[in-house]
């Protein structure tokens, strides 16, 4: 029989409640300072526990790291649109608005990209498989909105290199309690990656960061372009 009907969490809920916590602190940090600038005892400080009780759940600041790199890799995967009925352009915006918001919530694990030169060979492979994952899938959509018409002629892969070269440095100048809430930074950011890449006619939808242009203005900025 379920000890009070499973309404307390069990030992291994417990520890992986607290690992949860400790990656998302960790990430935190090292965002703000680097992996070189940040200690274990300042992660420790920042959870409320001692340093001893840090090395129960993570053995070095380097595994440490490893450990943001997958959690991010998997919040990242977690953020794809899987909705098979729209198209490939607005798949591709909707889960770019999604993988933002992720990064700069509080529930974030994202680390800065640069920091995975201090992994270990073994380690570096393993977030870079798991980075091409949705790599992959953002490709996908790029080829499904080529072959359905919403998304320009291009080589998909340079395509999706370039929407995450902005995507990811969002990290970087987003701070929290401003004025642009994570909703507004997120569907502003994937506005505007999407309007670069949608085909002539194709609307994308806005945000208050960045509304949404009528179909005869979008039409209109098309053509002066092409001229």
């Amino acid at each position: 029989m379920a000890r009070w009907n499973n309404a307390v969490a069990s030992a291994t809920e417990l520890k992986n409640l607290r690992k949860d916590a400790l990656y998302r602190e960790a990430a935190k940090a090292f965002r703000r300072n680097g992996y070189h600038g940040t200690s274990l005892d300042e992660i420790a400080e920042g959870l409320g526990i001692s340093k001893p009780t840090l090395y129960h759940y993570v053995k070095t600041k380097r595994d440490l790291l490893y450990q943001c790199h997958m959690a991010a890799a998997e919040q990242a995967l977690s953020t794809v649109c899987r909705d098979e009925g729209i198209t490939g352009i607005e798949r591709l915006r909707r889960t770019t608005s999604a993988y933002v918001r992720s990064m700069i919530g509080e529930q974030s694990y994202s680390v800065i990209i640069l920091e995975e030169k201090s992994l270990s060979p073994v380690q570096l492979s393993t977030v870079v498989h798991e980075r091409d994952r949705f790599e992959g899938a953002l490709i996908s959509m790029v080829l499904e909105g080529q072959q359905d018409g919403t998304v320009l002629p291009g080589e998909p892969r340079f395509v999706v290199f370039n929407v995450l070269g902005a995507v990811n440095w969002v990290t970087k100048w987003y701070r929290p309690g401003g004025s642009w809430s994570e909703a507004d930074v997120g569907e502003g950011v994937a506005g505007f990656v999407c309007r670069g890449l949608a085909s002539p006619g194709v609307t994308i939808d806005g945000s208050q960061l960045l509304p949404r242009l009528p179909l005869t203005a979008t039409m209109s900025v098309r053509k002066t372009l092409s001229t």
